[in-house]
């Protein structure tokens, strides 16, 4: 089976995604994310995450932990001066 999804032959059956990632120790969302390009074409899945969004990754659900924490919960815009110090963390 590993092997026909592998090659592309068997596409991730959306259902299986949390199990399959928790045997092959990836991040669900991110496994979601391929399975979804996979099962329905990319173009329905960039309509599919506009809709409802991109499944967070968990280090990602982590930053956003963080800029809550940092907040205080509150609800803080983008600005021009948060994107570069978050850009100038990743050195972009």
């Amino acid at each position: 089976m590993m092997t026909f999804l592998k090659n592309g032959r068997n596409k991730v059956p959306l259902d299986r995604v949390p199990s399959l990632a928790k045997a092959l120790e990836v991040d669900p969302a991110y496994l979601m994310r391929l399975a979804l390009d996979q099962a329905v074409g990319t173009t329905a899945a960039k309509a599919i995450t506009e809709i409802f969004g991109t499944p967070a990754t968990e280090n990602e659900r982590g930053w956003l932990s963080e800029i809550r924490c940092a907040s205080d919960n509150g609800d803080p815009r983008i600005t021009s001066r948060s994107r570069a110090s978050v850009r100038g963390i990743f050195g972009k």
